[in-house]
């Protein structure tokens, strides 16, 4: 189950976030973007790998956060798509949210700026593919 999504860039910059779950907690978007910027760079550094799964606890229904890189060719910038989740999740569906939202705002993405009509967009593509 997908509780929350999060789109931000490599530099912490987040461009969209929203919470699915009802009984979800709310969290701050720029810190949880500056920790994957973190934990991703570390990674590259570190291991030469992006970062994929961060996993919370021991149980088998723990939290999780699962990230989706996408590059800007020509650039260092990659952009992340971040879920946190619990339990199964289907990792075809959200490979393709991810790509379509990033085709269809990749302008808006190299940038460091969403407008709202980016967002409701964004929503339209999360509703279907997620709600």
């Amino acid at each position: 189950m997908i509780k929350s999504l999060l789109i931000c860039d490599s530099n912490g910059h987040d461009f969209y976030s929203r919470i699915l779950d009802k009984d979800t907690s709310n969290y701050n978007s720029t810190i949880l973007s500056g920790f994957i910027s973190a934990i991703g760079t570390i990674g590259r550094t570190m291991f030469n790998e992006e970062i994929a799964t961060i996993s919370f606890g021991y149980k088998e229904l723990s939290p999780s956060i699962v990230v989706v890189s996408k590059d800007f060719f020509g650039t260092d910038k990659k952009i992340f798509f971040v879920f946190i989740t619990q339990g199964e999740l289907d990792l075809k569906m959200v490979r393709e949210l991810c790509t379509n939202i990033y085709i269809n705002n990749k302008g808006y993405l190299k940038q460091s700026a969403m407008k709202k009509s980016v967002r409701d967009k964004i929503d339209l593509l999360v509703d279907k593919y997620l709600l």
